[in-house]
């Protein structure tokens, strides 16, 4: 699951949100044309892909790849006035804190700029890959991969879900639309060229 699952989730979901969203899609353009002109994106690009890495981590805000985490108590607690006994289960929704109007402004709106400039939400209101000692330990390596993978298929393809699509977000092993995400993909001209 790791690594290729959570990825391709968090394309599909951009893609979804950039047919919404047509600035952010030129801001992508505008931004590969000023970094890696008349050619792919590198790796060694990504540093410099701000404003993909904004709307991957935009579309991770939105659509969590893991939207429940499960977590074992190791002793009892109290959350809020929750009595909670040694060994319970307790699920953590990003699903839900990712979209709490009392910590996001606009919570269900797809704004990349939240992240833009290098801005860093606090990891306890902001977490896809989970937080503290059982974050992912492949977090870089993917949102590396989620923003290369953007660029380079931005470049090259104009997506766009079918007319009228409004994707209906299911929760398997990775939050996914229900049904996939019916798209067609067009050759952009400068990628012909």
């Amino acid at each position: 699951m790791a690594g290729h699952e959570t990825t391709a989730t968090t394309l599909t979901w951009a893609f979804y949100c950039l047919a919404n969203a047509p600035w952010a899609e030129a801001g992508i353009l505008e931004e590969l044309d000023r970094v890696c002109p008349g050619r792919s994106p590198t790796i060694e690009d990504v540093d410099q892909l701000d404003w993909c890495r904004a709307v991957v981590l935009e579309t991770l805000r939105l659509y969590p790849p893991v939207p429940l985490l499960p977590r074992q108590a190791r002793e009892a607690d109290m959350i809020g006035d929750i009595p909670v006994k040694k060994g319970d289960l307790v699920m953590i929704a990003p699903w839900l804190m990712h979209r709490a109007t009392d910590l996001w402004d606009k919570p269900t709106h797809f704004m990349p700029e939240r992240f833009a400039d290098g801005v860093k939400a606090n990891p306890f209101v902001f977490f896809p890959f989970a937080v503290g000692p059982r974050i992912c330990p492949g977090m870089n390596f993917g949102q590396s991969e989620a923003v290369l993978c953007l660029a380079i298929l931005v470049q090259k393809f104009k997506v766009r879900p079918r007319a009228g699509y409004v994707a209906e977000p299911v929760c398997r092993l990775t939050l996914r639309p229900d049904g996939g995400l019916p798209v067609t993909a067009e050759l952009r001209q400068k990628a012909a060229a």
